[in-house]
């Protein structure tokens, strides 16, 4: 979605993750919804995204319903930012670490390809999220170090932040934590149909079908997402601006990508994701397809 002047708002890339890799993640999800149910939780959280009615339990009930939060580094809710607070890992990482140490490894290929999108369309947002780890762990004083040292062994994200939301309802909102031109990242799973995304602020709606990956300038247009016949799970994937200004003190907004900017025909993009103590792995992305090597 492109505007008159040629900036981007939002991509849209229906069925980008392979089914193979949609049944790795989809496998990875349950396996973690089953070894840790009081992750997932309902009626935890902003009340308008997190009010029970919400939420619906299929006729086949494999998924469960929840949302959990995943964040290394974040500052908790109503805290944002005030001087002298210490972000942390969030609470459910820090009460389940050893279960989502293993979801993180297991989901790995998926978080990469989606980072070499993020490569590809907003080069920009890519080196200021990748960057933000390594400034972190050398700048920010962050309460359970080691807990968020041991995250980062296996955090392939490129976001500092991510939900995995299962069986809800998400109201139109706009998201208020990041920066105004950046992208956040949704991504879906399961096992349903009718899913359809909608950007009420544009007046469209877009077919939300398995493996859709949506980079959305999600501080400026309202989005959401209604419930769907079958069982759905997402990744929403963010930043919160509090823990870049205590990153990057000097950073400035990002600005919007221009259709110009941006080479449609380029050749592969790579992102090769390394861990603190592991072995490089390379992750490519076209234009046209999304593939990835181990």
């Amino acid at each position: 979605m492109v505007d008159k002047i040629g900036e981007i708002g939002l991509w849209h890339m229906p069925s980008a993750i392979s089914q193979q890799l949609q049944t790795v993640v989809e496998k990875a999800t349950r396996e973690l919804y089953q070894s840790a149910l009081t992750l997932f939780q309902v009626g935890n959280g902003p009340a308008a995204q997190c009010d029970p009615s919400l939420f619906k339990r299929s006729a086949a009930n494999v998924w469960g319903l929840g949302t959990a939060c995943l964040c290394y580094c974040w500052f908790q809710q109503g805290h944002n930012a005030v001087p002298g607070e210490k972000p942390s890992p969030s609470s459910s990482c820090l009460k389940h670490l050893q279960a989502i140490l293993k979801y993180l490894d297991n989901i790995t290929p998926a978080m990469c390809i989606m980072a070499a999108v993020l490569r590809n369309i907003n080069p920009s947002q890519f080196f200021q999220c990748f960057q933000l780890p390594q400034r972190i762990t050398a700048c920010v004083p962050v309460n359970h170090r080691q807990e968020m040292l041991d995250l980062l062994e296996f955090w392939a994200s490129l976001f500092h932040c991510m939900q995995v939301i299962i069986n809800r309802e998400t109201l139109n909102h706009r998201d208020t934590r990041g920066w105004a031109f950046g992208y956040d990242l949704l991504a879906t799973f399961g096992r349903y149909s009718n899913g359809v995304l909608d950007l009420p602020s544009i007046g469209l709606s877009c077919a939300y079908n398995l493996g859709t990956i949506t980079r959305v300038m999600g501080k400026v247009l309202i989005h959401g997402v209604k419930l769907v016949n079958g069982e759905r799970f997402c990744f929403a994937q963010f930043v919160q601006l509090g823990v870049f200004l205590r990153a990057f003190p000097d950073t400035k907004e990002l600005q919007p990508p221009h259709l110009l900017d941006i080479d449609i025909r380029a050749n592969t993009v790579d992102f090769e994701w390394e861990r603190f103590q592991g072995t490089p792995r390379t992750y490519t992305f076209t234009p046209m397809s999304i593939n990835h090597e181990l």
